[in-house]
């Protein structure tokens, strides 16, 4: 999503572009990414599908030294995420905690240690990616400071693109253009921390130094519900205590605090002069269900509550706890998120992020468009839905979400024509369209039926009208205008 501001300053809407050195750095690492697959041929696959997750695992542990590589393969999606203790050299964390950071850029110099693990990730899902028999098409590689800020550098890209520019079908800049770059903030990262932190350390830290460190105010009984404040007060009779961690997401609540749901499996070994008149009530091995909520404090999240999903009665029997059915809690803890989800990328949307990328590189350094427009946003979609008629068959369509004022317009615009007639505002359009035309071109994508533009006004209505492909064909070829694309001849 683009957005200039009134004064021609860039501001980021939901994602901000990365400071220069920070991009800097990423243009180097899209390069190393091409550069390292040039030993890669058409070879037999040395990575079968099975295999790929542990083998980019492997391959960041015994050569390059980098623990804890997450991996998951979603449909055609390869998704790698790579926990930093650092990732920038500046220390932002009291500002994401207390939400006062607005614009992220021109704040962060990439950590340098951060910047080696991350171009070793990136050798090695190109060794990986290029020679499997599995047929991926896209690579996110998301790398995370999770001591910290909770802020995440995400790569996106096409893996033919790798494969072309390997071949020295497409230059490395146009290579580098094809590779969205990010920069977010991952709250998943922050919510779980104290939770994480919590039940890693609950075999080797006293009981007063834990509630210290992860919990807002002193544990009781009635704030962590009785199982888990015995859990805690047992820990000490147990040897070799610890939690795996089966399952954990999170979402927000109320008043910034937020519930991180945990499935663990707690496997111990009983002390020998631990007390004899206590007898648990489950085995080494058994597995618990939780629900922490979590606020922030002073700089970084701490536990207030704790729901426990089992307690145990007064026959020192383990029972399940019942919640009202009409919470529905595992229905919605399903649908809660991971700190490492992957989406099922499609090309029609990668295209649309591709070119949301693009277009505000191009828009955000021409000279006109800093001088004659007021307010900008632009944002591409892609988007299926279901043809009327034909429920087997998906309606495919690129959207163009937008406004605009320019500095000639005297009042804010109350019609579509009113807007796209405006001369500055179809400067605009003519350049994104010709970008939109090219990159789909060059993509060989024609899956799509029609591209709708949204006007979207700040404060009220708004309209819309589409263009057939057969008519963006025409413009593409040079046969027809802007202004007869945008239905604006007489």
């Amino acid at each position: 999503m683009f957005h200039l501001g009134s004064k021609g300053t860039r501001q980021p809407l939901r994602i901000s572009p990365v400071s220069c050195k920070t991009f800097s750095h990423l243009v180097m690492l899209c390069s190393l990414l091409a550069v390292s697959s040039l030993g890669t041929g058409c070879q037999k696959a040395s990575y079968p599908e099975e295999k790929i997750v542990s083998s980019i695992q492997e391959i960041c542990r015994k050569e390059y030294g980098v623990e804890h590589v997450e991996v998951k393969i979603v449909g055609k999606t390869l998704g790698v995420f790579l926990p930093l203790k650092k990732l920038f050299m500046m220390d932002v964390r009291h500002l994401v905690i207390s939400g006062q950071l607005d614009n992220l850029e021109s704040l962060f110099e990439p950590d340098p240690t951060a910047m080696d693990q991350l171009e070793n990730v990136l050798f090695a899902i190109s060794r990986v990616m290029l020679s499997t028999d599995k047929g991926l098409l896209f690579y996110v590689l998301r790398a995370a400071d999770v001591q910290e800020t909770g802020l995440e550098l995400v790569l996106t890209g096409y893996i033919p693109d790798v494969s072309r520019v390997r071949l020295w079908d497409i230059p490395r800049s146009e290579y580098r253009k094809r590779v969205i770059h990010e920069l977010k903030l991952n709250q998943a990262i922050l919510w779980e921390r104290p939770v994480r932190n919590l039940l890693q350390n609950m075999g080797t830290v006293d009981r007063g130094e834990l509630a210290n460190r992860y919990f807002l105010v002193q544990p009781t009984r009635e704030t962590v519900s009785p199982f888990f404040y015995d859990e805690m007060t047992s820990a000490k009779e147990k040897e070799n205590l610890q939690y795996d961690l089966l399952s954990i997401k999170s979402h927000p609540y109320t008043d910034l605090k937020a519930l991180v749901y945990v499935k663990v499996r707690e496997t111990y070994r009983r002390k020998r002069d631990a007390s004899l008149q206590r007898t648990y009530p489950y085995s080494s091995g058994s597995e618990f269900e939780y629900i922490f909520v979590v606020e922030p404090a002073e700089k970084e999240f701490k536990i207030v509550q704790v729901i426990s999903f089992q307690y145990v009665d007064e026959m020192n029997l383990l029972r399940k706890t019942d919640f009202p059915k009409e919470l529905k809690m595992d229905e919605r803890v399903d649908l809660w998120s991971e700190r490492f989800d992957v989406e099922d990328l499609t090309l029609g949307v990668f295209l649309a992020r591709q070119l949301n990328r693009r277009v505000q590189a191009e828009l955000v350094v021409d000279e006109r468009v800093r001088l004659t427009i007021k307010h900008a946003r632009i944002n591409f979609q892609f988007g299926e839905s279901e043809m009327e008629g034909s429920p087997d068959r998906q309606h495919q369509s690129f959207e163009i979400h937008f406004d605009f004022v320019s500095k000639d317009m005297k009042r804010p615009p109350r019609a579509l024509k009113d807007v796209l007639g405006d001369e500055d505002v179809l400067y605009i359009f003519e350049l994104l369209m010709k970008e939109f035309v090219t990159v789909l071109r060059s993509y060989q994508f024609s899956d799509f039926e029609d591209l709708s533009l949204q006007w979207e006004p700040e404060g009220y209505g708004g309209a819309q009208d589409v263009i057939d492909k057969d008519h963006i064909e025409l413009f593409r070829q040079g046969k027809i205008g802007i202004r007869d694309l945008l239905h604006l001849s007489p």
